[in-house]
């Protein structure tokens, strides 16, 4: 996922002195970057928007690559370490575990559980399921009465023994999740670069005018 913000400023050097035409490189260059870091800030807010208690690990994760004078290209991208997650919100999809099965959370049973803003179990809460089998179990019920996940009993308990126990869902474990297109990252992009007010028209005059007063 990249958004590339390229210049092709041949109009506007017409009519201009040699001395001129030699600051559009430098001025371009800084236009394209004060572009992608504007579309970068950008896209961090969005992800507020977009998704119900955005993790900072979300928000932090738009890159940009800076134009220079010999290749006046700057790019916008989604770091690589989040680069398979942030496609499925992009594309949506479906999602296969990297490990034996995906977990989601059941949200009116695991109240009591420690989670990540996004609502997934973190780590140290999963590791303290896995280590309190007593109160915890991975699986499916005896009798099939219920799908595959991390079950909790809980109730009342008779001295030595499990009777008044029941049993509850807090967490399912899946072999695949289906996502839906929630984030339009090439959309939002394109309306930041193309923008009249912020987007690269805009910096390009401001810095060709910073530039020529400079121009000896």
């Amino acid at each position: 996922m990249r958004i590339d913000i390229k210049s092709n400023n041949k109009e506007v050097t017409k009519g201009m002195s040699s001395i001129q035409k030699q600051q559009i490189p430098f001025a371009t260059m800084l236009a394209l970057n004060d572009t992608a870091f504007n579309l970068q800030k950008v896209y961090k807010v969005q992800t507020k928007q977009k998704f119900t208690n955005a993790t900072k690990h979300t928000q932090t994760g738009f890159m940009v690559e800076k134009a220079k004078k010999n290749n006046l290209t700057a790019t916008v991208f989604v770091s690589k370490k989040r680069e398979d997650y942030m496609k499925l919100q992009v594309d949506g999809g479906i999602r296969t575990p990297k490990n034996s099965a995906i977990v989601i959370a059941n949200k009116n049973n695991s109240g009591g559980i420690a989670k990540f803003p996004s609502g997934n179990i973190n780590k140290g809460a999963m590791n303290k399921l896995k280590r309190n089998k007593k109160k915890y179990f991975f699986g499916v019920p005896k009798g099939n009465q219920g799908s595959e996940g991390i079950w909790e009993r809980y109730g009342r308990e008779s001295a030595g023994s499990s009777a008044g126990h029941r049993i509850r869902q807090v967490a399912k474990l899946t072999k695949q999740g289906k996502y839906r297109a929630k984030y339009p990252f090439e959309s939002i992009g394109n309306g930041v670069a193309f923008s009249r007010s912020k987007g690269f028209d805009s910096a390009f005059a401001k810095r060709l005018r910073q530039a020529l007063k400079t121009a000896k």
